[in-house]
């Protein structure tokens, strides 16, 4: 029965959650100072219920970035968040759109990044980042759209493409300032930041980046035990 399935899903989710070590262990304290140097983060969904990634490339500041962490820190916060799409936001979205979700869109907002911009420590932050990815998640990403891209970002982009698989440059999209349509074809307004066109600025988690807005959090994982009148389902 439905509510059965459903509620068995919402276990196993918790399991890999719980056992996961990476996800268990790992405690990454300067995650507010991070996110004022690099907003980037989990926000809602789009239509087809997979997860939405989204960085402001545009806002990095690297030099503040490794005042307050490592280089080495930061990449494992990473993985720590790749490792967590894989045990607990996949399998909540596909809880919550009853279909196996198993990859995520990304946002890329590059305002204002040009060659300039792409300095050493940068080239080393996503050069580094780039390969964890291709090395270990390439199949997670569905599509990933790059948006604000200034003629400076288009210069920029024929080179960094060159360092990508093909594969991942065929999932890839650049856009210039006039993305609105385009995101809104894929994103609800009510799950696109309002910086990106949407409607969504929650105020209350202190920014749409920083609220890790999802079906991740909307069935009840957090706790240690899970409580099934919070959940709403009764195990028929």
């Amino acid at each position: 029965m439905e509510e059965q399935k459903v509620f068995d899903e919402m276990l196993e989710c918790k399991k890999n959650m719980s056992t996961n070590p990476i996800i268990k262990d790992f405690d990454f304290k300067e995650l507010n100072e991070i996110q004022k140097h690099y907003p980037q983060g989990y926000h809602g969904v789009d239509k087809e219920g997979r997860p939405i990634y989204i960085e402001r490339l545009g806002k990095i500041n690297v030099e503040k970035l490794l005042n307050v962490t490592t280089l080495d820190r930061y990449v494992k916060y990473k993985i720590y968040e790749y490792e967590k799409t894989l045990a607990i936001r996949f399998p909540a979205c596909s809880v919550a759109a009853k279909r196996n979700i198993n990859r995520s869109v990304t946002i890329l907002d590059v305002e204002g990044v040009n060659f300039k911009s792409f300095t050493r420590p940068v080239q080393k932050v996503i050069m580094q980042l780039r390969k964890i990815f291709e090395d270990n998640y390439p199949e997670t990403l569905s599509k990933m759209v790059i948006v604000n891209a200034g003629p400076g970002f288009r210069l920029l982009w024929n080179t960094i493409k060159c360092f990508l698989h093909p594969d991942t440059v065929s999932k890839i999209q650049v856009i210039g300032s006039k993305y609105e349509s385009k995101l809104l074809e894929m994103i609800d307004e009510s799950e696109l930041p309002d910086f990106l066109g949407g409607r969504c600025s929650c105020k209350c988690e202190g920014g749409c980046l920083r609220s890790d807005k999802g079906p991740w959090k909307d069935i009840c994982m957090a706790d240690q035990n899970l409580k099934l009148d919070q959940c709403n389902i009764v195990p028929q």
